[in-house]
């Protein structure tokens, strides 16, 4: 950290996030930023209780799930925040999965009237959605709704947040949510003259994310954090390049795809490996390229 030249940490590791985002201390910004993003579609949140972020399915043969944050308001309504760096192809479906993991773990045994808790998908994401990568925008609310666009609940949503489109030109995108785009994917390169821009929870925000108001021990794991983002961000480069290269090679259509289905494999696969030997737990391995649990466990078996 001594030569690190950056004043901020940056926002997106998953880190920061918790830091941020998943403390009693920091709440607040967490308050902040869902009703920002929010409050339109299911009105104020006043406050908020940090949940276990370990859902276990019903059943033994069924995949554990770890939130980044999962939390509850004064209201019950539970909400799911999830940082995503690395592109994945079927994330639209993870974020699915997840959110109803979270319905289903909320539901009460012997309960028959099947009232769900309302319940809400916060992803951050770092990349386009393929389905919405068309559009070039920001921000992406989904409920459930008919061919008429009326909404069959509003106890079910998800929002996508796409911090490499912030400056997009959305009529739903507010002044709000395009500064908490902003800083979330620029805070790391500001400096002193940019912190003095800021007002309010903002600027409160920045001086929480100060890299010199890290003790020691959180300057190992911001660094780890650090080592994990850029490993992972190589590898996506060289899936990138490798898919390219395997699917010319290849020559037709299906083997474009195929070979770029495969390149993206490999450098995740390669990613991971790297990620075990630095000491990386199993879940934020699995969190950072996206792999399963039983791949990953795999990999730190062979190596």
């Amino acid at each position: 950290m001594k030569n690190n030249p950056h004043i901020f940490i940056m926002p997106t590791t998953d880190f920061a996030i918790k830091r941020i985002f998943r403390t009693e201390r920091n709440k607040r910004f967490l308050i902040h930023f869902l009703n920002t993003f929010l409050s339109k579609y299911i009105g104020h949140i006043e406050d908020v209780t940090f949940l276990d972020t370990e859902q276990y399915g019903l059943a033994d043969t069924q995949r554990k799930v770890v939130f980044d944050i999962l939390c509850t308001d004064q209201e019950g309504r539970q909400f799911i925040i999830e940082m995503q760096r690395a592109r994945q192809p079927e994330y639209a479906e993870r974020s699915v999965f997840y959110l109803s993991r979270a319905i289903s773990s909320s539901m009460e045994k012997g309960v028959s009237d099947y009232r769900i808790i309302p319940t809400y998908s916060v992803n951050l994401l770092d990349f386009e959605l393929p389905q919405m990568a068309e559009n070039s925008e920001c921000f992406h609310s989904f409920f459930i709704k008919d061919e008429k666009n009326r909404t069959l609940t509003n106890k079910v949503g998800l929002f996508y947040i796409n911090l490499c489109n912030f400056a997009a030109q959305q009529p739903e995108v507010t002044d709000g949510m395009r500064s908490w785009m902003s800083l979330l994917k620029n805070m790391q390169a500001m400096n002193e003259e940019d912190y003095r821009k800021q007002e309010g929870i903002f600027r409160e925000l920045m001086d929480e994310c100060r890299i010199k108001k890290l003790d020691t021990m959180e300057k190992e794991n911001y660094e780890k954090s650090i080592l994990e983002y850029e490993d992972v961000r190589e590898a996506v480069e060289y899936a990138k390049e490798l898919s390219f290269a395997e699917g010319v090679e290849k020559g037709m259509e299906k083997g474009i795809e195929e070979g770029m289905a495969q390149g993206v494999r490999n450098g995740l696969l390669q990613a991971a490996a790297n990620l075990l030997k630095m000491g990386i737990s199993i879940a934020d391995v699995v969190k950072a390229t996206g792999l399963s649990e039983e791949e990953v466990q795999e990999l730190k078996a062979e190596n």
